[in-house]
């Protein structure tokens, strides 16, 4: 048995929940999180979402936006 069908039949034991936090970190090991990126980003989202709440932003219905594509 190889290594990979050693570890397949472990992952088919566990929950479907147990599964995805292991695909999230599979991933994540591929693709490691840049976190200078990720905290502008962040902080990037928590400042639209401010400017949203305070009625600053001009905003399209959705409506409008897939009508384009349709």
């Amino acid at each position: 048995m190889s290594k990979i069908d050693a570890i397949l039949s472990d992952i088919c034991s566990l929950s479907a929940d147990e599964k995805l936090q292991l695909i999230d970190k599979i991933l994540i090991s591929l693709h490691p999180v840049n976190r200078g990126v990720e905290t502008t980003n962040l902080k990037e989202a928590e400042e639209r979402m401010e400017a949203y709440d305070k009625g600053l932003l001009d905003t399209v219905d959705e409506k409008d936006v897939f009508s384009k594509y349709a």
